[in-house]
């Protein structure tokens, strides 16, 4: 037995669709038979791939602080000397 199966997929919706369908299409996009050079199946992969990505950074929380003005100076009193009760004491040297 042979099937063919076919799929309309319109670009102009694809945020409006669900994750779970929007993943099913990338693997359609992805097992399409056509020719890799082929530009409508190459630019559908895109459209397809695109909408997955923006979908995942906007739904990424991005670090926050990692890096702040004060991070050297913290560093260089820590790598020098601790905090003894509130009063940063510097290392002895040998």
């Amino acid at each position: 037995m042979k099937t063919s199966i076919t799929f309309d997929i319109d670009t102009d919706k694809l945020p409006q669709y669900t994750d779970s369908y929007l993943v099913q299409l990338w693997h359609i996009a992805q097992a399409n038979p056509a020719d890799s050079k082929d530009r409508a199946a190459g630019e559908l992969a895109e459209h397809v791939g695109r909408e997955i990505i923006s979908r995942f950074v906007m739904n990424m929380r991005p670090d926050l602080w990692n890096h702040q003005g004060r991070d050297y100076y913290w560093r260089t009193l820590a790598d020098n000397g601790k905090w003894v009760d509130g009063v940063w004491t510097p290392e002895e040297k040998q």
